[in-house]
């Protein structure tokens, strides 16, 4: 019985989800509570190409904006490479506009890895922009790209 409570409880550790190290980068509207990748386990993420990974932001807003726009590149030194992500207006997705200021939202979006993009480590920059251009949120973190 031992043996199988231990085996359980290494299995959820190891599938536990990592709460990212980020910095952020001007964020305007909202303070950030909480970020994670469903599918990374270590720190920095690894992420392979072709496969998808789902983004979780929970934010509490500090201002009221109409609209929220995603925006994500990654990049090497100043070299910066937008990164496509669907639907760019995040008001399609699991936030609803307009978002309320003094209230906490889970911003939740899932990409994919290019195919074309390097095998390299890089420093992602991800950014919802309200209608004025003005960062809801922003923040940056590790990614390792694999094959």
């Amino acid at each position: 019985m031992f043996k199988f409570i231990l085996l359980v409880t290494l299995v959820a550790v190891a599938a536990a989800e990592v709460e990212l190290v980020v910095k952020d980068c001007g964020s305007h509207d909202s303070v950030i509570n909480s970020i994670h990748v469903d599918e990374c386990n270590t720190e920095p993420c690894i992420i392979h190409k072709g496969q998808n990974y789902t983004i979780h932001v929970n934010f509490t807003a500090t201002k009221t904006v109409q609209e929220a726009h995603s925006v994500l590149h990654a990049g090497i030194g100043f070299m910066q490479a937008p990164f496509p992500l669907n639907p760019e207006n995040a008001c399609q997705g699991s936030v609803q506009c307009p978002i309320i200021a003094g209230q906490t939202y889970e911003f939740v979006q899932t990409m994919t890895t290019p195919i074309f993009a390097p095998s390299v480590p890089v420093v992602s920059r991800w950014e919802v922009n309200d209608e004025n251009r003005e960062d809801i949120f922003c923040f940056t973190t590790n990614l390792n790209i694999r094959a």
